[in-house]
């Protein structure tokens, strides 16, 4: 067998240079952050989980224009590089917080309209309700203003459409429950649930970019509608 150098692997080659940007070594995958430190990486699904909950934050709080890649990778202290591995641009990654968002919001949604300990005209009621809160709120303002926008617009509808896809089965199941147990009276639950969704959706396309609404009364005028569509009382 050869004896020599050869066998020893301490060459420059074989070192880690503290430049390089991303390496691995015993199997543990290490980056360099902003300021040239290596540190081990974290799994690139947590690592992109980070940086959408630090655009939703900034794009919420800054708005849009305002946020700058250099803004969101300051507040996490890694590289560019790190973004870019996985957003290949600021408005890539706006796609990605407006899908979480809505994932969000539709997952809160389906929980209130699956939540059986509670009446199905109860359940429907605490849908308006929420949906209602998070307009007062002003959740995720930023991400809603831009939605509401000519830029994002076929987003924005896509988004939508995908939430309606969702809801729709979920909402026809709790208004025929409703029907069942007394509660509501209609002859078609699933037509009615098209209904319903397309009426609140265009609801919320009319009054959008409306500044100074009264979402008060304008929940107790959704509230009275719904009364008369289901023949029931949400008093």
């Amino acid at each position: 067998m050869p004896n020599g150098p050869s066998n020893t692997r301490n060459s420059s080659a074989d070192r880690i240079h503290p430049s390089h940007a991303h390496v691995q070594t015993d199997r543990r995958s290490v980056e360099c952050d902003a300021g040239g430190v290596m540190r081990q990486v974290k799994k690139p699904e947590v690592r992109k989980a980070e940086i959408v909950d630090a655009a939703i934050r900034s794009f919420s709080e800054r708005g849009y224009a305002a946020t700058t890649v250099d803004s969101i990778v300051g507040e996490l202290g890694v590289a560019k590089g790190c973004f870019y591995h996985h957003f290949g641009s600021k408005e890539q990654l706006f796609a990605a917080v407006v899908e979480v968002y809505a994932e969000r919001l539709c997952a809160r949604h389906l929980e209130i309209l699956r939540d059986t300990t509670r009446s199905p005209r109860d359940r429907l009621r605490a849908y308006i309700d929420h949906s209602y809160a998070m307009a007062e709120r002003g959740a995720a303002p930023g991400v809603v203003d831009m939605l509401h926008g000519e830029r994002f617009r076929e987003m924005h509808h896509r988004v939508v459409d995908e939430a309606v896809n969702v809801l729709r089965p979920v909402m026809a199941d709790l208004l025929a429950a409703g029907v069942s147990a007394g509660e509501f009276r209609l002859a078609d639950p699933e037509f009615t649930a098209v209904a319903l969704l397309g009426a609140l959706r265009e609801l919320h396309e009319h009054y959008a970019d409306r500044t100074g609404l009264d979402l008060v009364a304008h929940r107790a005028a959704v509230l009275e509608l719904l009364a008369r569509l289901l023949d029931t009382d949400f008093a």
